[in-house]
């Protein structure tokens, strides 16, 4: 939940976009509640008009176009619901890819010693638009399917309070269910996205170094080996699907039989002189209105699982931190003659192992040296240290008798 909070946190920053999208949320809700109302004034008025033999061609046309306006609004509304949220989870977009690139170009080599760049390209690219998704269908439309779902409720009781119980009673039902399932398709989505930054990194690295492959022929051994990359992340993809499917037959099989019992009990008391055709008619519509928020329910679930495992998967790069950090009484360095400087140096990768042992040496400006060692001795190390893509473990690297950091 506190990858949610920090996801909605970065969409509170296009605050008018996201008023904006429920104003017209509200307005098309409401435009939406009431058209049963006018659909039950018309039945109830062409049941009296075929039972008197006397049908008001006049009410009839005024209910209809009522109806039509209010379909008109709705359409109008849900149009700005849908512009503003697509546009608020483009912006969001917009900025968790900037923030991304950002402080990845501040974060020092350990960092990217640890991450493969097909890895991070897919957390910005893959994860960042999981996001965007779910800040279009978690934020600005669960709450219209939320609201839906308990006006909706809310009338059915009033209308009749033993069929709208019977009608809201399945959901609990759904609710329980769903969580169960989002709870495994997090797990899952998690998956997902790991294997494909991996499968990302292969082909990256694969074209990257395409001459090479050739070179060897090892052209098969690159397609077996992401033959069973492409493999791994389909079956993942198929696991998460599958899951998917389970909970929307679910969701509507539940929704079905709780609909049938009130076609049955309600057609009943129409028989029985206990209710009215028009109200039963409304009540068959408010019925199907509730069939929208539980549906929804099914691709919520799906929305929020990816949302939180994509931001778990983007918010560890954000708040990474560089292994070279700025000291707050860091100087700019003057233009230099170029005097090098090693005095006693040690140095370590990741805070592993030493790489360098007690390094002490010094080369004038203008000097030429050659550094000779078996490959991976620390010559290439040695050099890093000197522009400070790492901090050594002790000892210090100075230029012109100031030191690096």
């Amino acid at each position: 939940m506190r990858i949610i909070l920090r996801i909605i946190a970065i969409a509170l920053a296009h605050k008018w976009q996201l008023i904006g999208a429920y104003a017209c949320m509200v307005g098309a809700t409401a435009a939406y509640l009431a058209l049963p109302k006018f659909l039950g004034a018309a039945v109830d008025e062409i049941a009296d008009g075929i039972e008197t033999g006397d049908i008001s061609d006049g009410v009839i046309l005024r209910i209809a176009l009522i109806i039509l306006g209010l379909a008109i609004v709705r359409g109008v509304l849900s149009f700005g619901q849908t512009y503003l949220g697509e546009s608020l989870s483009l912006f969001v977009a917009y900025d968790l890819r900037n923030r991304f690139y950002d402080h990845v170009q501040r974060l020092g080599f350990g960092f990217h010693d640890k991450y493969h760049t097909g890895d991070l390209m897919s957390r910005v690219l893959n994860d960042v638009d999981n996001i965007r998704m779910f800040i279009n269908m978690g934020l600005v439309r669960a709450p219209y399917s939320v609201a839906l779902f308990i006006i909706v409720a809310i009338i059915l009781v009033s209308l009749d309070w033993r069929l709208g119980l019977l009608s809201a009673s399945f959901m609990p039902i759904v609710a329980f269910y769903s969580s169960m399932v989002r709870l495994k398709m997090r797990r899952i989505w998690l998956r997902v996205q790991e294997k494909m930054a991996d499968m990302s990194t292969a082909l990256q690295e694969n074209l990257s170094g395409v001459r090479v492959v050739k070179a060897f022929s090892a052209g098969d051994y690159e397609e077996a080996k992401f033959d069973s990359m492409n493999s791994s992340v389909t079956t993942e993809y198929v696991a998460a699907e599958r899951l998917q499917a389970h909970n929307t037959s679910f969701v509507l099989f539940t929704f079905m039989v709780a609909l049938g019992l009130v076609l049955w009990l309600g057609g009943r008391q129409v028989i029985n002189g206990s209710m009215e055709w028009g109200e039963l008619a409304q009540f068959i519509i408010y019925m199907q209105m509730l069939q929208l928020p539980v549906r929804m329910t099914a691709f919520l679930v799906q929305a929020y699982a990816r949302a939180a495992s994509a931001g778990e998967r983007l918010f560890e790069i954000l708040d990474a931190e560089s292994p070279v950090l700025e000291i707050p009484a860091a100087r700019e360095m003057p233009r230099v003659r170029g005097d090098v400087r090693f005095d006693n140096v040690r140095f370590g990768y990741d805070g592993g192992l030493p790489v360098l042992h007690d390094i002490s040496f010094e080369v004038e400006s203008g000097h030429v040296v050659a550094l000779l060692g078996a490959p991976g001795s620390g010559k290439t190390t040695i050099v890093n240290l000197i522009p400070r893509f790492y901090d050594v473990s002790s000892g210090s690297v100075t230029i012109d008798g100031d030191d690096v950091r």
